[in-house]
């Protein structure tokens, strides 16, 4: 009788265990999925232009109210063969018709331009300063780049693009 009593008490112990170590498992898996989704949120396009075999993915607009900037932020696929990418001129304008110059762009870890892949994703950010809290929403940004040797220029444009201030 003491056997089964042991044998049952050691049987409840280890499924206690088990219980306890899926739970721990299931736990790692929802976090998982959140920076998961996460992840898809951060890089899921607003808007998206082709040009040149070129997605331009529009991916957010952010204002910075403190120090009066605006930044939006573009992910680049080439489906074509790798090549040398560069903007050529960036600017934008506000629905009361100001003009804003660009005073950085980044393309991965460079200064305006930079090799893009074959179906590979590259964030692109550009930002632009002097823009009020008060304008809520660029009217067009037109965003110029060398397609091939410089002087070929491509322009595509993205508009009513609004600002989400911090």
């Amino acid at each position: 009788m003491k056997n089964v009593i042991l044998q049952t008490g050691i049987f409840f112990l280890l499924a206690l265990g088990q219980t306890s170590m899926a739970q721990t498992n299931c736990d790692e898996l929802k976090k998982e999925n959140e920076s998961l989704k996460k992840a898809l949120q951060i890089t899921t396009p607003v808007k998206t232009i082709t040009s040149s075999k070129i997605d331009f993915n529009f991916i957010k607009c952010e204002g910075n109210a403190k120090e009066q900037t605006v930044e939006i932020t573009l992910t680049l696929v080439d489906h074509d063969a790798n090549r040398s990418f560069q903007f050529y001129r960036t600017k934008a304008i506000d629905i009361e018709a100001n003009e804003y110059e660009t005073s950085d762009v980044k393309v991965g870890s460079e200064t305006s331009g930079n090799t893009i892949y074959t179906d590979t994703p590259i964030k692109a950010v550009i930002k632009f300063t002097k823009v009020l809290p008060s304008i809520k929403m660029l009217k067009l940004i037109p965003l110029s780049y060398f397609n091939g040797a410089p002087g070929n220029s491509v322009e595509i444009e993205f508009r009513d693009i609004a600002i989400v201030w911090k």
